[in-house]
Order: structure tokens, then C-alpha cells, then sequence
């Protein structure tokens, strides 16, 4: 066997172990689920756990030791790649969806890959194989190659994040066949606006201050009443009346938009830039011989590790209580094609037509990630979405678990991406 064969099929092995590895740890937190070690309530609390607290730390202990300057100017290729490629498969979407009639949510699902626990368990993966040797640079070990590539798909993991909570919403609350606005029921709340209020007991036959009703109305219409309703009998907690100093008032709005539009992940990124390009900041908290290394960042490092076994286990335990629905056979097919045809395709051309050219760095391991970061099946965070705007989330799970059974593709798509990857290679050497 030549070794350019031998490369090839110890990276397929290398794939397809790591995606099995994925498919297993899904099917463990399937089957805990099943058996009722953990109910729903329980499930979504651990993923906003690993939202909120694991992931930040991981971006932080692997992007804050390469977000130097220097590196950022060699690796800007990987976000902007991120983000058009999303883009460009989020149009493929919806001309599908426009063509072939299918539901928005399919849209959603072509354009935003996983692109996080998917990404990092291929690459330890790829690591046990001895195949990431071939993607490390000069005097780099495999261990550094491997915490670089994790800091650079952390670095588009943020760029994904951020826009699918900007974006993704907006459409898939297009398949709920109503205005929220205009559906009284969405109404029913009663929030508090500035000053004290106490807590709001009434009758629940005639709640005062709301829409009045008749007397006389049947049944049917007051349990339907009754039921909208209950929300708005709930207790009104205090909120003080704060107001900007008036200096300060015209900054109010804008600084209030952009930290809503924060995000944990969005957090940690910010953070670890501080420390990156920050050398004091830089030799304290990230260099072994730091005053809080061993304090302050091995118990980052100590959190951040418990994301990407953690966030795919919950994955699996959220597809086994979420009631999944046929998704539609065309439906399927055409976001598959998509995920798993289409993206692959065009990462590989991109690479193919740019890499060693002296566009962006001449570097294998960016290459790889440029063809790994497009493929692949779609973001479990789908499931979180349809449930952020009410909508039914069962087609969008019965979706989802077909489409993981068939991420062992994926060591194909690392396969041939090796052999591009190897061919840039040989153009920038002239060889």
C-alpha cells in the first residue's frame, strides 16, 4: 500500500471512529432519558448549563493562549469562511424551500452546521489515529496542533452561535402560521413596568384588568379563558424604577441593544481577546509559571473540558424526550443533500481553487478546518430554537436523529479533504 493510501484510510478510520464516538455518546444520554434518569426540565437546564458556563470556560482556556495579534492576522479566513459559508448554505435552503415547497425550518437546517462537539471529537479522534501529524506545522506537536485546531473552531463556533440567535428565529417562527403579535393569548402576561408593584390576586372568572368578558359565554370559551390566562394571575415582582443619569441617557438604547444581543459564548470570546492581546493579562492567567495559572485556569481549564462529552450527551437525552414526528421524506432528503453533498462540494472546490495561492496562510491545518467547518450535520441547537419561538420541535427531532445516523459520512468528507489539503501542499512547495 502507497503511503499516500495508507494516509487516506487512517484518516478514514480516523473519521468515521470519531463520528461513531459522537453517535455513542448520543446514544447513552438516548437511553438514560428513556429509562427516566432525566426528565426534561433536568435536560434543558444542563444544556444552558453547558451554554452558559462550560463553553465559556473552553473558549477561553483554548482561544485566550492563540488570540495574540500576530495569529489573528493569520487566521481571519476561518470566521469570514464560517459566516459566508453559513450564509451560502441558508440561501441553498431557501431555494429549496421555495422550489420544492418544503416547511422554514428546513432552511435553518441546511444553513447551520454543528460546529462545535462534533468538530472537536472528529479531531481527538484524528489525534489517536496519528493523522492530525500530517496537518501540524514545523516543530509543533500533535497536542499543540490539536489545541490550536480546537481554538480555531471555537473561533467560528462564536460566529455561528451569534448568528443563529440573530437570525434563525426570525425564521423558523415563520412555520408557526400565525402572528404572535396579533394572538391574544401570547398577551396574556401581565409584566411589570417601572415603580413597585405587589403581588396581583384576582378573580379568576373576572380578572379586572383585562378584556371584560360576558357572562353568558359558554363553557368552552371560559376554560379557554381560564386556561390563557393563569399565566396573568401569577405574583408581579418588584422592579425598581432606574434611570439613566441624563449625560449618559443618549447611550442608553444602543448599550442596551448590544448587551442583549450578548451571548455567553460572545462573552468568553471577549474575555479571552482581553487576555490574548493583553501581555500582562497574558502572562498571569495563561503562561505555566503565571501567578494564577494554577488557581484561576486550571479551574477553567477544569470546566471547559466537561463541554463537548456533556453538551452531546444532553444532545442525546433532549432527542429522547422531545416527541419526534415524521419530518417528511423530501424534507429529509433535501437537507441532507445539503448537510452532507452540496457544503462538502463547496468546501473542497474553495480550498482546492485558494489554498496555497498566497490569499490567506499558508497553514494544512486551516485548510483541513476550511473543508471541515461547511460539512456535517445540522446544529443540534435547532431543537432549542424551535422551542425559543413556540414552535412545534417534533419534525425538527425526527430530522435530527436521522441526520446523525448518517454523520459517519463524514469521514469521507475528511478523507478527500486530506488529499486536497495535500495537493495545496505540494503547489506551495512546487513540487
Amino acid at each position: 500500500m502507497s503511503p499516500g493510501v495508507g494516509t487516506m484510510v487512517n484518516t478514514f478510520l480516523g473519521a468515521f471512529q470519531g463520528s461513531v464516538s459522537v453517535l455513542l455518546t448520543l446514544l447513552a444520554g438516548y437511553i438514560m432519558a428513556r429509562r427516566g434518569f432525566l426528565d426534561h426540565k433536568t435536560v434543558r437546564n444542563v444544556s444552558k448549563l453547558c451554554t452558559s458556563l462550560f463553553l465559556p470556560c473552553l473558549i477561553i482556556e483554548e482561544m485566550g493562549p492563540q488570540l495574540t495579534v500576530s495569529k489573528l492576522r493569520d487566521v481571519w479566513i476561518i470566521p469570514l469562511w464560517g459566516l459566508f459559508s453559513t450564509l451560502l448554505a441558508h440561501g441553498i435552503g431557501w431555494v429549496g424551500k421555495r422550489l420544492l415547497k418544503l416547511p422554514y425550518w428546513t432552511i435553518a437546517a441546511s444553513g447551520r452546521p454543528n460546529s462545535n462537539a462534533l468538530p472537536l471529537l472528529l479531531l481527538q479522534s484524528l489525534k489517536s489515529t496519528g493523522v492530525l501529524d500530517t496537518l501540524s506545522q514545523s516543530g509543533e506537536s500533535v497536542s499543540d496542533t490539536l489545541d490550536r485546531a480546537k481554538s480555531l473552531i471555537l473561533l467560528n463556533a462564536i460566529v455561528q452561535q451569534t448568528f443563529t440567535f440573530q437570525v434563525t428565529p426570525r425564521i423558523m417562527e415563520r412555520d408557526d402560521g400565525h402572528n404572535k403579535d396579533d394572538d391574544p393569548e401570547s398577551q396574556d402576561t401581565l409584566r411589570p413596568g417601572p415603580g413597585r408593584l405587589t403581588s396581583v390576586v384576582q378573580d379568576q372568572e373576572r380578572v379586572g384588568l383585562l378584556e371584560d368578558h360576558d357572562h353568558d359565554s359558554s363553557d368552552t370559551e371560559a376554560t379557554r379563558a381560564g386556561d390563557g390566562y393563569r399565566n396573568a394571575l401569577a405574583d408581579i415582582t418588584d422592579r425598581p424604577d432606574i434611570h439613566w443619569p441624563r449625560r449618559l441617557r443618549i447611550l442608553e438604547k444602543p448599550l442596551k441593544t448590544i448587551w442583549s444581543d450578548m451571548s455567553p459564548p460572545l462573552i468568553g470570546a471577549i474575555l479571552a481577546l482581553i487576555i490574548g492581546i493583553t501581555p500582562p493579562l497574558h502572562k498571569q492567567i495563561l503562561d505555566q509559571d503565571g501567578a494564577l495559572y494554577t488557581s484561576v485556569t486550571q479551574s477553567i481549564e477544569n470546566l471547559g473540558e466537561l463541554f463537548v462529552v456533556l453538551q452531546t450527551f444532553t444532545v442525546g437525552a433532549e432527542l429522547a424526550i422531545v416527541p419526534s414526528t415524521h419530518p417528511g421524506v423530501l424534507a429529509t432528503s433535501w437537507v441532507l443533500f445539503v448537510r452532507f453533498l452540496i457544503m462538502p462540494a463547496v468546501s473542497l472546490l474553495f480550498v482546492f481553487a485558494t489554498a496555497g495561492r498566497g490569499i490567506y496562510v499558508d497553514d494544512r491545518l486551516v485548510w483541513f478546518l476550511l473543508i471541515l467547518i461547511p460539512a456535517g450535520p445540522s446544529a443540534m441547537l435547532l431543537v432549542s430554537v424551535a422551542e425559543l419561538v413556540d414552535i412545534s420541535q417534533g419534525a425538527i427531532a425526527g430530522y435530527l436523529t436521522i441526520a446523525y445516523m448518517f454523520s459517519p459520512f463524514m469521514a469521507v468528507v475528511c478523507s478527500l479533504g486530506l488529499e486536497v489539503v495535500e495537493s495545496a501542499a505540494k503547489r506551495v512547495s512546487g513540487i
